[in-house]
């Protein structure tokens, strides 16, 4: 039977249908509560990165600072 160690390792072959350890993975999971914890985060996170599209800008942290100061100043003026 595999350990938690070998069962981490393999854990994205395993969620790819890529391994040959497909069972002994399976009997794994079925008795350890933290490795089927771990596999189904690592599901988790690679369905919600799937989800990313690489067009998407990212924001700095000084572009969103100056956007939103700029917002803030705007709602004081609009306010006066």
């Amino acid at each position: 039977m595999l350990n938690c160690k070998q069962v981490a390792a393999i854990a994205s072959d395993y969620l790819d249908n890529n391994t040959p350890l497909k069972w002994q993975m399976r009997l794994h999971l079925l008795m350890c509560a933290n490795c089927r914890r771990f596999v189904r985060h690592l599901e988790i996170t690679r369905e919600v990165s799937a989800r990313i599209t690489t067009n998407e800008t990212i924001q700095d942290a000084e572009v969103v600072w100056g956007n939103l100061q700029t917002r803030l100043n705007k709602e004081r003026q609009s306010n006066e």
